[in-house]
Order: C-alpha cells, then sequence, then structure tokens
C-alpha cells in the first residue's frame, strides 16, 4: 500500500470520527402567548358645586321672580373616554307624587315648604330650571332655549344634549315660577307662606 493512499484513509477515518462527536441540531417549536386588557367604560353621577338657591321677590308675581344669579357647575367624570350623549333631568320630589297638584303646569317642578304639615296647595312652590354646557352663558340669558321641560312638553325636552366636544362640565340655574291655580289667592308672592322650601332633581347621565 502507497504512503499516500494510507494518509488519505488515516484522514478520513479522523473526519468521520469528528464529525461524529458534534452534537445534533437541537428541534424546535413554536407557541404564541396572547396579551390582552380591558379598559372598561364607565361615567360617575353628574356631581354638582352646590345647592342651586333661588332668589324669591315678595313684590314681584311669581310669573316674574328673577333668575338666580349663580349658576351651579355639575361635574361628571368618566373613565375609558366614553362619549357622553346627555343628561336626563327627572321632576323632582313633588311633582308627580303630590295629589294636591293635580294639574302641574310643563317644565314646572315643585318645591315643598319645610316642617309643613299636610298636603296642601300652599305647601309648595313652583320653579323652572335651565341648563348650559357653555361656560360664558350668564344666568339671565340662560332662559333662551335652554330650558330643562319635564318631559311633558316633549318626551326628551327634560334632557340637556352634549356637543361633540363635551369636557364633563355643565351649568344649572333656575328661578320661582308659577302661572296657573296652585293657591287660592292667584299667582301673587304674597299668597306664598313664608319658610323655606326644598327639592332634589335626580339627573342622570347617558354615555357609550
Amino acid at each position: 500500500m502507497r504512503l499516500t493512499t494510507v494518509k488519505n484513509t488515516l484522514l478520513s477515518a479522523a473526519a468521520v470520527v469528528a464529525l461524529s462527536a458534534l452534537p445534533a441540531a437541537a428541534a424546535t417549536q413554536t407557541g404564541n402567548l396572547n396579551v390582552t386588557t380591558t379598559i372598561p367604560v364607565s361615567c360617575n353621577a353628574p356631581s354638582p358645586s352646590g345647592t342651586l338657591r333661588l332668589p324669591f321677590n315678595p313684590r314681584a308675581d311669581l310669573v316674574s321672580q328673577s333668575m338666580a344669579n349663580t349658576k351651579v357647575t355639575v361635574t361628571i367624570t368618566c373613565y375609558g373616554n366614553p362619549t357622553i350623549s346627555h343628561v336626563v333631568f327627572d321632576n323632582g320630589a313633588y311633582r308627580d307624587v303630590s295629589e294636591t297638584i293635580e294639574f302641574p303646569e310643563n317644565a314646572v317642578r315643585y318645591m315643598q315648604r319645610t316642617d309643613a304639615a299636610g298636603d296642601s296647595p300652599e305647601h309648595f312652590l313652583g320653579y323652572l330650571i335651565y341648563a348650559t354646557e357653555n361656560p360664558d352663558l350668564a344666568p339671565t340669558s340662560m332662559a333662551g332655549g335652554e330650558q330643562i321641560g319635564t318631559g311633558t312638553g316633549s318626551s326628551d325636552d327634560n334632557e340637556l344634549t352634549f356637543s361633540e366636544g363635551f369636557d364633563g362640565t355643565f351649568f344649572v340655574t333656575g328661578k320661582v315660577y308659577e302661572s296657573s291655580g296652585l293657591r287660592s289667592g292667584g299667582m301673587v308672592s304674597g299668597t306664598v307662606p313664608g319658610g323655606t322650601y326644598n327639592d332634589i332633581v335626580v339627573m342622570t347621565v347617558s354615555y357609550n
């Protein structure tokens, strides 16, 4: 056997040994990890900055009372960046439950005199409320097109509908008002007994 052939044979054998010593290539598989989160969409209840205090002039008729000088600021805080559509104002605590107010006026809600005994006309006092999302609108000018009804003039006249850019804040004002016969003495302020009158109006926000 030639020396060259021997060398080639030894080299080939060494190469086989070296290759057999290398580890085998690892097998792989892939799996998916799904990641998600849910951002809840919610709004808190409308939050007024205080009580709406209506002025009363004993020398003026009940149809001629003045608008409150100070608006109440109402804030709606939301999460998840929803679209706030509108706020519905209910009819207060006395308009729809008192048998005394048999024929309540459209848009008029009623306050009851504190500690009044019995369910008599003189224990109630009518009022109107107005609302706007415009912070620059003066209380005295809010009577123009911003009156919040009672769902009797039309099914949705007790709603304040918001613009697309609504920032979550709106404003409410109002005035004492009656124009029909709740009390036998007519619609003059002198027939209204002295005392403190109160009502609570529930506001419900609609959003999606």
